[in-house]
């Protein structure tokens, strides 16, 4: 089983209906030998971490509670309770998401979506690539920022990493 975590930045129109697809499509990736593990889902002011990032992700029911929330226009902080996770502001979301991509880049593979709208998101796509990361851009932002970011983010094709081997698939940045 590929076994594939992830970090979802951005929880708006298009991160949520991320979210459902990958919860929707479970059985689907599972007979194709996959397995995308969401580690974590940050917003503007807030990260949601799973309590066990080498093993576990956080659970569907915690990924479709909080499209739900963020549907109503609340905080991800709001479901800290609810299931085996913990909260970050926004100040130390970034250093978080640093922190699991120094955990996980290079040792099992991570991937970063970003689906969030805003150029913030530029200078830990870099770290985390730095680190072994992936990303995956949903949001074009980053691909407008200045021409030294633009070919940091392009400079290499990553591969994605399971199970501490590397398969064929690859992700370009």
């Amino acid at each position: 089983m590929k076994n594939i975590p992830l970090i979802l930045m951005g929880c708006g129109g298009v991160g949520r209906q991320l979210l459902q697809h990958i919860v929707s499509c479970r059985s689907l990736h599972s007979t194709q030998g996959l397995c995308l593990r969401v580690v974590g889902v940050g917003d503007s002011t807030s990260l949601l971490v799973s309590d066990d990032l080498l093993h576990k992700g956080l659970d569907d029911t915690v990924l479709l509670q909080l499209c739900r929330v963020k549907s109503a226009g609340e905080s991800l902080s709001k479901l800290c309770d609810f299931g085996e996770c913990r909260a970050f502001g926004h100040p130390e979301s970034e250093g978080k998401i640093l922190e699991i991509a120094s955990q996980l880049g290079r040792k099992t593979g991570l991937v970063l979506v970003d689906c969030s709208a805003s150029f913030d998101t530029v200078a830990v796509l870099k770290q985390a690539m730095h680190m072994g990361c992936c990303a995956v851009l949903a949001n074009k932002k980053p691909l407008t920022s200045s021409l030294e970011d633009f070919k940091k983010l392009f400079k290499c094709p990553r591969h994605i990493r399971h199970e501490s081997t590397v398969s064929d698939t690859y992700f370009f940045p």
